[in-house]
C-alpha cells in the first residue's frame, strides 16, 4: 500500500486576498484540497474569522472563493468547511442537522453555478462538530455525508493530530471516536488514515523555520494509506492582521510553505501520493 496525501487549504470564503493566493497554489502548488465556508463569518470567535448560524445568511464571499477555484483547479472539488454558532449553546443545537445541510446546499448551489464538481467531503471550522468540549454532532454530521455521498474529516487514527494532547488520550474521547469510526464504515462514510495540521496559533508556530520543521516531521511520520494535511494559507495584509490577531503570522507562514522548495521536494523523497480526496 502507498501513502497518498490530501493537501488542503481551509477557510477558503473569508478573505479576498487568501482566495486569490489558494486559487493559485491549486494551480501551481502541491495544494490538492480547498474547504470553503458556507456561513457567513460574521460574529467574532477566537481565531478572527468568526462563525454563524449554518442556517442563517450565506456567507457573501462563496460566489468569489468557487470561481477562482474553478479558474485554477475545474476538476478538483469543494469541500465544506462547516461552521456553527460560538459559544454553543447549553444543550447544543437541536437543529444542527438543518445547519450542516443548508451549508452543503449553499456550497452545492455555488459550485455547480460555476462549473465546478458537487462538495465530496465535509469538515469542521474550530472543531464544533466533534464534542470534544461540548456536544458532539459526530452522529448527525456522518448521517449527513452519507445521505449525500460525501467523505469526513475524521481521522481512523489519532496518532498525529492527538500529539501530547492529554484531552484525546481520554478513554472516553477514544471510545467516542472508536463509535464514530465504526459508524461511518457501516454508512459508508470515507475517512482519512490519520489527519495533521500545526495546532495553535503564532506563539505554538514560533516562528517559519520551527513550522516548517513541523510539517517536514509530519511527512515523515504519514502512515500507509491516504491522509490529510489541513493548513489555512494566507498573505500579510491590513486586514487579515486585524481579523487574526495571534494567528496571522502562522498564515502566513503557512502559504510560505506550500510554495518552499524544501517542503516539495520533501514530499516527493518520501514518495507520497499528492491526492484531491480520500
Amino acid at each position: 500500500m502507498t501513502r497518498s496525501l490530501v493537501l488542503t487549504a481551509d477557510d477558503a470564503g473569508t478573505d479576498p486576498d487568501a482566495d486569490r493566493e489558494i486559487a493559485a497554489l491549486l494551480a501551481g502548488s502541491p495544494l490538492t484540497a480547498v474547504g470553503v465556508i458556507a456561513a457567513d463569518p460574521e460574529n467574532g470567535s477566537e481565531n478572527g474569522l468568526g462563525s454563524a448560524p449554518g442556517n442563517g445568511p450565506e456567507n457573501p464571499g462563496v460566489a468569489r472563493a468557487v470561481k477562482l477555484l474553478a479558474q485554477a483547479a475545474p476538476d478538483v472539488a469543494p469541500g465544506v468547511h462547516v461552521v456553527l454558532p460560538t459559544p454553543e449553546p447549553e444543550g447544543g443545537f437541536d437543529d444542527v442537522v438543518e445547519r450542516i445541510t443548508t451549508q452543503a446546499d449553499t456550497l452545492t448551489r455555488a459550485a455547480a453555478a460555476v462549473g465546478l464538481p458537487a462538495p465530496a467531503r465535509m469538515d469542521s471550522h474550530e472543531g464544533t462538530l466533534y464534542g470534544l468540549l461540548g456536544r458532539s454532532y459526530l452522529p448527525e454530521a456522518l448521517g449527513v455525508c452519507a445521505r449525500r455521498g460525501m467523505a469526513f474529516r475524521l481521522p481512523r487514527g489519532l496518532e498525529l493530530y492527538g500529539d501530547d494532547d492529554p484531552l484525546l488520550a481520554t478513554p472516553a474521547v477514544r471510545a467516542r471516536h472508536a463509535s464514530a469510526v465504526a459508524a461511518a464504515d457501516a454508512a459508508g462514510v470515507r475517512l482519512p488514515r490519520v489527519i495533521a495540521t500545526r495546532r495553535g496559533g503564532d506563539a505554538e508556530a514560533r516562528d517559519y523555520a520551527t513550522l516548517r520543521d513541523h510539517y517536514l516531521r509530519l511527512l515523515e511520520r504519514l502512515p500507509e494509506g491516504a491522509s490529510e494535511i489541513f493548513l489555512h494559507p494566507a498573505p500579510d495584509t491590513a486586514r487579515l492582521r486585524e481579523a487574526s490577531a495571534g494567528w496571522w503570522r502562522k498564515r502566513t507562514w503557512e502559504l510560505r510553505l506550500l510554495g518552499d522548495p524544501v517542503f516539495i521536494r520533501e514530499i516527493e523523497r518520501q514518495g507520497i501520493d499528492l491526492v484531491s480526496s480520500w
